[in-house]
């Protein structure tokens, strides 16, 4: 039963009705505060390139990370998002990345998955910001997995 409902909604997430929120290829540039709960004494920078929909894939938009924090700190990851439009000035998604971090020994592991919720506001065809709420976490691969959550504020550019 415990698997059940996020299976549901997962499952439901990906076969809503509606219309892909953005059918472009973007680059994005952000700013971050890393350990939200916690001593929220990390930020970084995230740059991420967005490629255009797979329709034959639920319109999954595959995505490649990077994350550099304070203390050189690094995540390279690659992934994928689904987003969904609410008008024809906003749209929210989540998305999922899979990959490697440097020198963040605090997590416990290379291996870390970074996902996210976010929402998009459209300034004009090309520009947009996005604020989003994410989490990383080595998902039991380590021998510890404290994991860390984060918000970040994005300018994208779509072409």
């Amino acid at each position: 039963m415990k698997r059940t409902i996020p299976c549901v909604a997962v499952l439901a997430l990906f076969t809503l009705p509606v219309n892909a929120a953005d059918e472009s290829l973007s680059v994005s540039v952000g700013v971050a505060g890393w350990a939200i709960f916690d001593e929220f004494d990390e930020f970084a920078l995230h740059a991420d390139y967005e490629l255009k929909p797979v329709q034959d894939l639920w319109g999954l938009q595959p995505r490649m990370l990077v994350i550099i924090a304070e203390h050189d700190q690094k995540y390279y990851g690659l992934g994928a998002a689904k987003a969904f439009t609410i008008n024809d000035d906003w749209s929210w998604g989540i998305a999922s990345h899979v990959g490697y971090a440097h020198n963040l020994d605090s997590l416990g592991y290379d291996l870390e998955f970074y996902s996210y919720l976010f929402t998009k506001y459209k300034l004009t065809k090309e520009h947009r910001v996005r604020a989003e709420i994410g989490h990383i976490s080595n998902a039991g691969f380590g021998e510890t997995n404290p994991g860390s959550e984060s918000i970040v504020m994005s300018y994208s550019y779509h072409f």
